[in-house]
């Protein structure tokens, strides 16, 4: 027998659960979790360290318990273990970063079906999309050291999944702030990388692999990946979340530029949030498709047929699957060697 109560209890929550996002987008804005990593506060002592209202921060600090952000003993306030972990600055799986980048997109979700209903991007406030040529320097900060708060851990899956002992020279295509190029020298004492990306990103990149004290082992080619020469002669090229913001047609050329860019017996990594063949799932990568229609003017997610399609266009040899996550997904394809 359908039971209706839990029926209009899953639309209730659907139809509320952009309170648990703006919770959390003030939360860090704020940076509330910080003020709890030398012990317990009351909502009184919290209100006088932020300047606030004690109503409001007694309010606000409950619906943080509510979210379980925060717990709460005797009066006092305190982080709960994901807090602690994620949400402290410098804790080693801090994403405050993506936080903030995903708050500057928080309204356009508020005008989907304008994007549904014109299979076009959104704008923003001030007349530009989501692409980085549109971003402000705060929002494209927030962006690509938002990537670094994912990539980190997904660079280190990869290298997990993938052998890639025998490789000696990466091209990371689309960069960012060089978590992936850090991680791969890093296991791999014989391999380089160049990173490939906007001057803009560079500046950000270059600041992250001088921290990790990889200057020599790490070179940067600043431009368009789209429309500028990317070199040649490596054997390793990552796509690391770069397709889903493009349509067919400019992936298709990315691909080709790949492959020309390898050496032959060289391999292509492809990540992204691939979907089902039948695109029944992962939920996510569904999800964030919705994403790229809002935010972008050609972006989707993939399936496995589709990068299929390209790679076998390019001439790359019949590729091959290798999960990560449920969410994120690799295709691995080699360039043909005739030598071998």
């Amino acid at each position: 027998m359908v039971n209706l109560c839990e029926l209009t209890g899953r639309i209730n929550d659907l139809a509320t659960g952009f309170r648990q996002s703006a919770i959390l987008y003030a939360a860090v804005e704020a940076d509330v979790f910080s003020l709890f990593t030398a012990g317990r506060k009351t909502a009184e002592e919290i209100a006088k360290a932020r300047g606030w209202d004690p109503r409001g921060a007694r309010i606000f600090l409950d619906a943080l318990v509510a979210v379980e952000l925060l717990d709460k003993h005797d009066g006092a306030y305190g982080n709960t273990p994901v807090a602690a972990a994620c949400l402290v600055p410098g804790e080693a799986a801090y994403q405050g970063n993506i936080v903030r980048h995903l708050k500057a997109g928080y309204m356009n979700w508020f005008r989907l079906e304008e994007a549904v209903r014109t299979g076009e991007a959104v704008c923003t406030e001030n007349g530009t999309n989501f692409r980085e040529d549109g971003r402000s320097p705060d929002d494209l900060r927030n962006f690509i050291l938002g990537m670094d708060d994912i990539a980190r851990m997904s660079a280190v899956q990869i290298l997990d999944a993938v052998d890639l002992s025998k490789y000696r020279h990466l091209l990371d295509v689309g960069g960012g702030p060089g978590s992936y190029s850090i991680a791969f020298v890093g296991r791999h004492a014989a391999m380089r990388a160049t990173l490939f990306d906007r001057p803009e990103v560079v500046d950000i990149a270059r600041a992250q692999v001088s921290a990790a004290g990889l200057d020599g082992r790490i070179a940067f080619l600043r431009g368009d990946f789209m429309t500028d020469a990317v070199g040649s002669g490596y054997d390793l090229v990552l796509l690391s979340n770069i397709i889903h913001s493009y349509g067919p047609e400019n992936n298709h050329r990315l691909i080709q530029k790949c492959f020309d860019a390898l050496e032959p017996g060289g391999m292509l990594i492809l990540k992204d949030f691939i979907p089902d063949n039948d695109r029944s799932g992962p939920p996510f990568s569904l999800l964030f498709a919705l994403h790229m229609l809002i935010h972008t003017g050609e972006g989707d997610t993939y399936t496995f047929e589709d990068v299929a399609s390209w790679t076998d266009a390019a001439g790359f040899a019949p590729g091959r699957v290798a999960a990560i996550t449920p969410q994120s997904r690799l295709w691995l394809a080699e360039k043909p060697d005739p030598g071998r």
